[in-house]
């Protein structure tokens, strides 16, 4: 390159920033679905109970999005490996603050926002356990093991929480030195 000729132009970063939303999409949008079905509930007024929500089976609901959700967020492995490749994808958007939170809050937020659910909607005779001892029928749904997984949850945590760490640490400190923007 010459003195005299414009610098290039800087690299399209569309195709970064739709890789790092397919991926937290694949993290969070399962545990969204439950925050909705929930929702839902508290929309028509319907206390957690055994009996349906106004003729609406919205357990059934609840307990579809919930398995769906553990799929995702019981794999500990999945999930640090989908934090950190939505990580390097906000590094290659140049956002290295965003891969830093990507690498850390993503996996951690795939098992707390479904375990945040199971426990707002149980009630007395329906709770969840390590065991998966007993059933619990939620909204004229029985809820299976999707309820009891959520006793699992913290466990899950004590093994995604130091690697999240590590990963925001480095693919931030990766970010800072390397992908930043330049001030001239």
């Amino acid at each position: 390159m010459h003195a005299f000729e414009p610098a290039p132009p800087p690299p399209e970063r569309h195709t970064a920033i739709g890789a790092w939303t397919f991926l937290a999409a694949i993290l969070l949008g399962p545990s969204l679905l439950v925050w909705i079905v929930r929702a839902a509930a508290f929309g028509f007024q319907c206390a957690p109970g055994p009996a349906s929500c106004h003729g609406i089976p919205l357990g059934g609901g609840l307990r579809d999005t919930l398995n769906l959700a553990w799929l995702v967020g019981d794999n500990t492995t999945l999930v640090i490996l989908l934090g950190i490749a939505a990580a390097i994808a906000a590094l290659f958007a140049r956002r290295p603050l965003l891969a830093a939170l990507s690498a850390l809050v993503l996996p951690m937020a795939s098992l707390v926002l479904p375990t945040m659910a199971v426990f707002v909607s149980t009630y007395d005779g329906c709770a969840s356990n390590e065991a998966g001892v007993g059933s619990c029928n939620l909204w004229g749904a029985q809820m299976g093991m999707s309820f009891h997984r959520a006793a699992l949850a913290p466990w899950l945590l004590y093994d995604v929480v130091p690697y999240a760490f590590a990963a925001a640490i480095m693919l931030g400190l990766i970010g800072w030195m390397f992908c930043r923007e330049k001030r001239r």
